[in-house]
């Protein structure tokens, strides 16, 4: 990770880093995949033996019109829930019903072990359960159990077809279950489809009724408007309307006869008496002929209405009887549209368990779980474990990495592991984090004093200076360890001499440094400067000038001079401290030291510059590591090939 300022470019995330997860979490994983295999084979030998029978039967989309007419019923054979319509009335609750009745299922241990459940009778029987959970505990109906445990309904892709399966511990009961539910199933749906046709008749018959007293109403209305008018035939108005047409013709030529015969004969002539005497006797007919035609008219149209209303009531009476013919022949002729393609036979073999398949579901959820629950794992432990997560997770650089040494048998020297004759991965790596520390400082002359610190107590940083101080004097040089931990100083237990007076003492001027460093101490080859007495300003003390005066002296003499520090998030004395120190190094314990608290670091120190904030240190590496992810950095036993010639 490349770090500016307070922006972190996140470097990318490579396999290896999901390998080191896996690797490091194996034990976890395998634990939970033998887990998962052991209930898998558990409830393999424990499940009951079940059974499984199929019926297919052939569903053909078809309209159950029992009439040419869609007043009576319509029903749509082409809609696409037509199937789904019939897959729900295989598993309803009316057929299954029946089916448990003519199975006598109500009696079957199977079905009852289902309904009653073993769980479900046992909290019932307590009596703090029953009481307030007693609704939520009673059994379910044995129709629901069945549809949901026994049944299965399974249409085939792209055909007509559908399966349907019931399971069962004895293989002859689950086909018997099978094709019976078939026959119901074939017989309620003929029992619909007559019923549909019986539903029609009725009504029908109905409407027959009141048509036939509605036609015998009309026809007694027309022969008693017949009596009434004394009709037995009404002549056309077409004919009246026509002689009258003829009967006005012939009169204008009488008339334009008597006006010429005027201008010849006088009025009282015989010719011009005989033709006005024509005239006026067509014009009385015309007036006779209007006057019935008049009468005429309203007799007939009052006729035409009653004779058509009796016609049209007819015809209707007609057309249902003929429906009604019809609609019967159809019910006495009915045919299913459902047909068993393949009964249920019993099958030899068991349909549940499937060992092989149980073994390999668990092998399968038993790694994806282990390996789930180990990357959840991992990014709930948001503590120092890799490289990675001090380079990229804190923006910090990574100075050194050092392995858990083996404990000492000696009790005298049992914090210090640090040996210059042989080559233990702990040794070898405090040499290296010594190379690195003089190489930094290959520029300065004079001493450098170098402090140490950790984000919090007990994270190994005191048993890590003073190992550091034996790598330091195995170099021949001139190095000078001093406790600055106030407080709680622990140094002293460490190289195993008592608590005298130290650098309390001399910085409130009761002692000369000289007086208070322990030279060679047990024998170790570097000086020491014990803490001293407990103080109660120790952050005065520290930053004082006699502090500065102090190491400005201690300088002249040594060639390094080590500082063990308090944790810098507990007590602001690593601040303090800080400007007299030529390069800070920060401890992280393995496992222990959280990366929110490296991330503080940058806010603790941002004032002093990246040149003096050296770097993290992992310490107390597990061995373990080498093989998974911290075998790039050590290479355990390279000094054991014997000696040089």
């Amino acid at each position: 990770m490349a770090a500016n300022g307070n922006v972190f470019v996140e470097e990318e995330i490579h396999l290896r880093d999901y390998y080191y997860i896996l690797m490091k979490r194996r034990k976890l994983i395998l634990s939970v995949l033998l887990v998962a295999l052991f209930l898998g084979g558990f409830f393999t030998v424990t499940e009951k033996v079940i059974y499984q029978a199929s019926t297919t039967l052939l569903i053909e989309k078809d309209n159950p019109n029992v009439l040419d007419f869609k007043e009576v019923m319509t029903f749509d054979a082409s809609s696409t829930d037509y199937y789904q319509t019939q897959y729900q009335i295989l598993k309803g609750a009316g057929l299954i019903r029946a089916l448990i009745r003519e199975e006598e299922l109500d009696k079957d241990p199977y079905l009852q072990g289902l309904v009653h459940g073993r769980l479900r009778g046992f909290l019932r029987k307590q009596p703090w359960i029953s009481d307030s959970l007693g609704v939520f505990l009673a059994s379910r109906k044995p129709e629901d159990i069945f549809v949901s445990r026994m049944l299965q309904i399974r249409p085939v892709r792209n055909s007509q077809l559908v399966t349907i399966t019931v399971f069962h511990p004895d293989n002859r009961r689950a086909s018997g279950i099978a094709n019976t539910l078939a026959r119901l199933y074939i017989e309620q749906n003929l029992k619909n489809r007559y019923l549909v046709s019986t539903q029609a008749m009725d009504l029908i018959s109905g409407q027959m009724g009141d048509l036939k007293t509605k036609v015998a109403e009309t026809e007694r209305k027309l022969q008693a408007y017949k009596e009434k008018h004394a009709l037995v035939s009404i002549p056309s108005l077409h004919e009246k309307d026509q002689f009258l047409q003829d009967t006005k013709l012939a009169l204008v030529k009488l008339q334009s006869q008597e006006s010429r015969m005027a201008k010849r004969y006088l009025p009282a002539h015989p010719k011009r008496i005989h033709l006005r005497s024509q005239i006026e006797g067509l014009e009385e007919q015309m007036k006779r002929e209007e006057t019935k035609t008049i009468e005429l008219g309203g007799v007939a149209i009052k006729y035409d209405e009653l004779e058509r209303e009796a016609d049209s009531a007819r015809k209707v009476y007609k057309s249902l009887l003929d429906r009604l013919e019809q609609t019967h022949s159809e019910a006495k002729a009915q045919a299913s549209n459902i047909t068993v393609v393949d009964q249920a036979v019993p099958e030899p073999r068991p349909a549940r368990p499937r060992p092989v398949l149980n073994l390999i579901l668990a092998l399968v959820l038993g790694f994806a779980g282990g390996c789930f629950l180990a990357f959840f794992l991992e990014y709930l432990d948001s503590t120092v474990k890799i490289p990675e997560d001090i380079e990229r997770g804190a923006g910090l650089d990574l100075f050194g990495i050092i392995p858990e040494a083996e404990k000492k048998s000696d009790a005298v020297r049992g914090d210090l592991f640090f040996e210059s004759d042989t080559s233990s991965a702990a040794s070898e790596a405090l040499r290296a984090l010594r190379t690195a520390l003089l190489f930094r400082f290959r520029h300065l002359r004079g001493c450098r004093v170098i402090l140490m610190t950790s984000p919090n107590p007990q994270e190994g940083k005191t048993t890590l200076i003073a190992n550091l101080a034996m790598a330091f004097q195995q170099n021949h040089l001139r190095v000078l360890l001093i406790d600055a931990d106030l407080r709680k100083p622990r140094l002293h237990k460490v190289l195993n001499i008592t608590e005298d007076k130290g650098l309390t003492e001399v910085l409130e001027g009761e002692l000369e440094a000289a007086q208070a460093i322990c030279k060679n101490v047990g024998g170790l080859g570097f000086d020491f400067l014990s803490s001293g007495v407990h103080s109660y300003h120790p952050t005065e003390l520290l930053g004082s000038e006699k502090m500065e005066l102090i190491l400005g002296s201690l300088k002249k003499e040594y060639d390094i001079i080590l500082i063990d520090s308090p944790p810098y998030l507990a007590v602001a004395d690593v601040i303090v401290l800080s400007e007299h120190a030529n390069a800070i190094v920060i401890v992280a314990a393995y496992r222990k030291t959280d990366r929110r608290h490296l991330r503080k670091l940058k806010q603790r120190f941002a004032e002093l510059g990246p040149e003096r904030l050296l770097g993290v240190v992992i310490n107390r590496v597990s061995v373990r590591e080498k093989d998974l992810y911290y075998h790039q950095y050590y290479y355990y036993g390279y000094g054991d090939a014997g000696p040089s010639r």
